[in-house]
């Protein structure tokens, strides 16, 4: 297993390594077609991984359209060339959290238009009647994410965006100029090991420049790819920034504040807040 990590980390490295900082291509996505399919997370995924303009993917928490719960929204940004399929796991394991993720199809996503529009969609969707999402989403409570190039997407996003209520960046290849913009409430993580956006001239950098309140973390022994091959390390805080943020959740935001669970776990180091 460790072997195929590391194999699978190589080949995506190599790729990434190429293009992770180009700046997008907008593509049109074909019309939208539900595929659903539940998994052992409880949650529910409506999307088809089989072709790449099959527009928007949305996971969802199983019991949605039988209940009567509102659920916040994250809007998640693909990284580079990296098709959603990737990052399956820790987008089922947020939704599971009890969140509505929505992420579409774009591989080229930096300056965060593709992200918005995905807000769009689902908020189109919580308006119409015929839809499954009809009056389920917590419209006030909206979060971005995204993995490197679309790590950059949700800082722009947010900056963009005035619905958007926090973002997470993983290994996000952030201008600086870019960050100095955002006000937004951001949780910058990157990896110990990644040569492709290296922590010292990419993630670091951006956490600096932010203005509002932010936390900075190095996955120890992380690579780029490491959301896509250890995404549980990843999905636990993922959940508990959204909850900070979108449920004004007090114990979720100590988790985060200095001494908190975040700042004390072995798995991560360089810890940095501010703006508490």
């Amino acid at each position: 297993m460790k072997l195929k990590r590391k194999v699978l980390s190589t080949v995506m490295a190599l790729a990434l390594a190429l293009i992770a900082l180009w700046t997008p291509v907008t593509a049109q996505a074909a019309e939208y077609t539900p595929v659903y399919v539940t998994d052992e997370n409880g949650t529910t995924c409506t999307g088809d991984f089989d072709s790449l303009l099959s527009g928007q993917i949305i996971f969802y928490p199983a019991d949605l359209p039988t209940g009567n719960d509102t659920y916040p929204v994250v809007a998640w940004a693909n990284g580079t060339m990296c098709a959603p399929g990737l990052y399956y796991s820790l987008l089922s394991k947020i939704a599971a959290g009890g969140y509505i993720v929505v992420t579409n199809t774009n591989m080229m996503s930096a300056d965060g238009k593709a992200q918005i529009g995905s807000i769009d969609f689902i908020l189109e969707k919580n308006a119409d009647p015929d839809s499954i999402f009809y009056g389920k989403v917590d419209t006030e409570n909206i979060g971005v994410a995204g993995h490197s190039q679309g790590g950059r997407s949700s800082v722009n996003a947010a900056v963009a965006d005035s619905r958007i209520d926090c973002v997470l960046s993983i290994a996000g290849s952030n201008y600086k100029s870019e960050a100095k913009k955002l006000s937004t409430p951001t949780l910058f993580t990157t990896g110990s090991l990644d040569s492709i956006v290296m922590p010292a001239l990419w993630v670091k950098p951006a956490y600096q420049a932010c203005t509002g309140t932010a936390v900075y973390a190095s996955l120890k022994g992380g690579v780029h790819t490491s959301c896509v091959l250890d995404p549980d390390k990843y999905a636990v805080y993922a959940i508990d920034w959204f909850d900070a943020f979108l449920k004004d959740d007090a114990e979720a935001k100590k988790v985060f504040q200095p001494g908190g669970a975040f700042s004390k776990d072995s798995n991560w180091g360089k810890y940095a807040s501010k703006n508490w």
